[in-house]
């Protein structure tokens, strides 16, 4: 019987502004609604000291008290971020008891103590009782220790392995199991002794067969939490590999590992290159997505980005999950990033490393911002959640609603379906496959090329395009945006004339209009009332004063 085979799309990212200060060994977090990178080092493998947030289009640069390069990050349930160790000094040399508490409210940092042991490329998870376990290192013995909460830090014992970006996951409210698939300096074990909290060591039959990989950036280690807290379930998702160099994905069940089959083998290659997954599985609970990034080599002076997509959804049944493979075309100097599952369940990467004429490319950081779109439009023109005017959001929410009851009343049995997904999870999703790929293939067109620029871009002129009919491209774009095709473009027109009016305020509006695709100022007019509430002259009357120093930038 022949094997299958993965699905292979290739994908556009957006290029989003890039960061103030080139950094790799940073941390990339969501906090308080902000996507925020913190710390790392910058170019020549020095340690900076700075944090920056996303926040109306524009990257806002911020004093940490110490640097935590390769050091380790978490979101507490308070809200406030824990920072901790990183590298000593530049050239990733040492380790630092270093510990810092980031408000995201005051956007202030707060230097209150010091780790037990000097650690970096560690872990940290909080328990149910809000303190928090700390354990691993680079290039320096490890052990548990715990912080309580409030400024302590204290050793809980030893562990049975000197591990460097280690898994920790929760088994129960206060208890964790500790494993990992290579030592402090980067070599693989030969057998995978599990240090837990609250027991003694143990070793599983599993990993005599599947070791973890290896992780090249910063874990998050709730990021690849599957299971239920509620209910009492705890399940992970993480990257293991065989003798062979076999990838394939495990589950952690408690203290439980078993493998997760998927319907096809996890490509290795692509062409002739190798693909080297360096993060943990990131996962979107909500649309039950797990993701794992990748890249050709760490020392090419490019590299194509690999982003392997798994449908967990029917792992709960022992079921095959569904795998597709997602590429890049090859990116210029660049190796890795610190990868973040954005709230509306998009992937984006900041940073990294990338390879100039050195050997080490931890000499040369990036700037750049990538974001791939899995799930709703999230970046417009290059802004990440900027302030929109409430009537927009009243007459989106209107539409949505429109658009539901007639699908309700025109089709009840595929919303049948729909409901009772879980009694049916054969059922194709709609919004995936032919249709995710067709809409990837439209975004690329009409918002990275800025065919939305293009008065006369229609539907079927698209599709002549993109080889299809123009009922297919009307079809994907109502069934995933949930608008029809003018509406989809003259969102894309409508922002980028927000963009012209803020960077030129003294050109007229009946101008702006023109250079943002429409055809006439009329249709300009109508959509931007429609759109904003306003015309073009109250919005930037509004607008203006508060964002003309930051003046945006028109790529």
């Amino acid at each position: 019987m022949q094997q299958a085979v993965c699905p292979v799309v290739k994908i556009q990212p957006e290029q989003l502004p890039s960061l103030n200060t080139p950094r790799s060994g940073h941390h990339t977090l969501c906090v308080n609604g902000e996507i925020t990178v913190f710390g790392g080092h910058t170019s020549g493998f020095v340690p900076t000291p700075t944090a920056e947030y996303f926040k109306d289009g524009v990257w806002h640069q911020m004093d940490m008290v110490y640097t935590h390069d390769e050091g380790s990050a978490l979101i507490l349930k308070s809200g406030k971020v824990l920072l901790s160790g990183g590298f000593e000094r530049g050239l990733g040399i040492g380790q630092s008891h270093e510990v810092e508490m980031y408000d995201p409210k005051k956007h202030t940092f707060d230097g209150f103590g010091c780790l037990d042991t000097k650690r970096a490329s560690h872990s940290q998870v909080e328990l149910d009782s809000g303190r928090v376990v700390i354990t691993g290192n680079w290039y320096h013995e490890d052990a548990i220790e715990m912080y309580d909460g409030n400024i302590t830090f204290t050793h809980v014992k030893k562990t049975s392995q000197h591990r460097a970006l280690t898994n920790v996951f929760r088994i129960a409210p206060d208890d964790v199991i500790i494993f990992g698939g290579h030592d402090y300096k980067g070599n693989d074990f030969d057998t995978i002794i599990v240090d837990r909290l609250k027991g003694e060591p143990f070793t599983d039959p599993f990993f005599e067969t599947w070791k973890p990989t290896h992780l090249y950036r910063s874990i998050h280690n709730d990021d690849s939490f599957i299971g239920d807290e509620a209910k009492g379930i705890y399940s992970y998702l993480f990257p293991v590999k065989n003798k062979e160099g076999q990838l394939a994905i495990a589950k952690a069940d408690g203290i439980n590992f078993s493998l997760v089959s998927t319907t096809s083998p996890i490509p290795t290659k692509f062409q002739k290159n190798t693909i080297i997954y360096y993060s943990q599985i990131l996962v979107d609970r909500k649309a039950q997505k797990g993701y794992i990034i990748g890249n050709d080599s760490i020392h090419k002076t490019s590299s194509h980005i690999y982003i392997l997509c798994i449908d967990y959804s029917p792992v709960s049944e022992g079921k095959p999950c569904p795998i597709t493979l997602y590429y890049t075309d090859p990116i210029q100097d660049f190796v890795g990033a610190s990868p973040l599952i954005t709230p509306k369940g998009n992937l984006l990467l900041t940073g990294g490393n990338g390879k100039k004429e050195s050997p080490s490319d931890n000499f040369y950081p990036l700037a750049h911002v990538f974001l791939f779109h899995f799930g709703s439009e999230e970046f417009v023109n290059s802004s990440f959640l900027s302030p929109i005017p409430w009537m927009l959001g009243t007459l989106l929410l209107l539409a949505a609603a429109i658009i539901c009851i007639f699908i309700f009343y025109k089709q009840p049995k595929q919303d049948q379906k729909i409901e009772n997904e879980a009694e049916t999870p054969e059922a194709p999703n709609p919004k995936e496959g032919a249709n995710a790929e067709l809409m990837q293939r439209i975004h690329h067109l009409v918002v990275e090329e800025k065919q939305f620029l293009n008065s006369n871009l229609t539907a079927a002129g698209l599709a002549s395009e993109l080889g299809t009919h123009r009922n297919n491209i009307s079809a994907c774009v109502n069934l995933i945006k949930g608008c029809n095709f003018t509406q989809y473009v003259n969102g894309y027109r409508i922002g980028y004339a927000k963009q012209l009016m803020l960077k030129y305020p003294n050109q007229k509006a009946n101008a702006i209009g023109i250079d943002s695709g429409f055809a006439n100022d009329i249709s300009f007019f109508r959509t931007f009332k429609a759109l904003t509430g306003q015309t073009p002259g109250e919005w930037k009357k509004e607008h203006l004063p508060q964002t003309e120093i930051e003046k945006s930038r028109i790529d």
